[in-house]
């Protein structure tokens, strides 16, 4: 069906609260007047057990819903690149699990994207719900990504994508861990598919308090993935890799 689509996401210990998010957005694509039919996929991260089964038997009869599950922590990029291969439908909408982007966003996007030969909807957030060290890598990372591809997105890192299906599926993903958006939209910047960019609303994440040791991994990992997006785009440029 032309107008369908496949929710995908990651989820690392996110019950009870996931399971409200993806039965509110079955609701939302069942009443949506141009969304012909909705599926979820989600894979689970290897989270606790009993979170695990809360989520599997909360869906274990509905067709609409797949649960998928990690043989062991494997990180998000990962987690969504197998939900990504499950998709059926002809549009995926790429989301987080936390709750952070009401799926109403797609309210504003589906009747400017359906009707033009876009393949890619891009958006971006004007205000960021984290703590400083992570706005500023994210603004950060903004730049050199923006700079690397020779492209202006207003928010390279914003993880609420919708895709065409097939061309999400042809792709391979290289980050593992917390740097997936980063390379979703750099491996959909590099197939030269039309695109279009929407501002969409975001809440706060429920607070998950790191420890210093925890931020700085995470700002070391990105940076480390920015340096091997600009050597992986350069030597592609030169011929050197495919």
């Amino acid at each position: 069906m032309k107008n369908s689509i496949s929710i995908v996401t990651a989820a690392f210990n996110e019950c009870p609260g996931i399971i409200s998010l993806v039965n509110h957005w079955l609701v939302f694509g069942e009443n949506h007047p141009a969304i012909e039919a909705i599926e979820v996929i989600v894979c689970d991260d290897f989270s606790a057990m009993e979170q695990y089964d809360m989520l599997r038997q909360a869906f274990e009869n509905n067709p609409q819903v797949t649960i998928l599950r990690n043989e062991q922590n494997e990180g998000p990029g990962f987690s969504f690149a197998r939900a990504i291969a499950q998709a059926s439908h002809q549009w995926t909408l790429i989301t987080d699990s936390d709750g952070q982007f009401p799926i109403e966003n797609l309210d504003v996007m589906l009747p400017e994207l359906w009707s033009s030969d876009a393949s890619i909807a891009f958006t971006y957030r004007s205000r960021k719900f984290d703590n400083w060290i992570n706005r500023f890598g994210q603004k950060a990372s903004n730049k050199l990504c923006n700079a690397i591809y020779g492209s202006g997105l207003h928010d390279f890192s914003c993880a609420f994508k919708l895709v065409d299906t097939n061309l999400l599926k042809q792709l391979h993903f290289d980050a593992r861990y917390m740097n997936y958006s980063l390379d979703h939209s750099g491996k959909l910047l590099e197939t030269g598919r039309n695109f279009q960019e929407f501002e969409v609303k975001c809440s706060p994440a429920p607070a998950r308090k790191r420890p210093l040791k925890a931020e700085y991994l995470r700002a070391r990992n990105r940076l480390f993935y920015i340096v091997f997006l600009f050597f992986s785009v350069y030597l592609r440029k030169k011929r050197v890799i495919f």
